[in-house]
């Protein structure tokens, strides 16, 4: 949603910082929760339809959720079984990730993308 609040292009700065070298998958209980943000009559109900919108564009991963999971934990565990990165604008998922050593990309104060967790010679 921090995408389009800010008017940022960042799949272009993720494939910029990756070098081409990504596939964005958005799991299905992202698209669960934006779908109900989406429902709110708010500017944070329309920044959700937007975002659901920018995902349709990309793969939909159909997983397997453990019964009760939060969606945090589900990303968190997601990401460590595919080898995945986690870009999010959540200070909390980002804490959980990187306590579980998974990659993160999230957007900074001034617009630009940061990059935690890879090695520099990936990028």
């Amino acid at each position: 949603m921090a995408t389009v609040q800010k008017r940022v292009d960042v799949f272009g700065q993720i494939e910029a910082l990756l070098q081409g070298r990504s596939e964005f998958i958005t799991p299905k209980a992202v698209i669960a929760e934006l779908s109900g943000i989406g429902q709110e009559k708010s500017k944070r109900g329309r920044y959700a339809r937007v975002a659901l919108k920018l995902a349709e564009k990309y793969r939909t991963l159909e997983e397997k959720r453990l019964s009760e999971e939060p969606t945090d934990d589900n990303l968190v565990r997601l990401a460590g079984e595919m080898g995945g990165m986690i870009a999010t604008g959540d200070t909390e998922l980002r804490n959980k990730a990187r306590n579980a050593n998974i990659p993160v990309i999230y957007l900074k104060s001034d617009l630009r993308l940061a990059v935690e967790g890879i090695d520099p010679a990936y990028r």
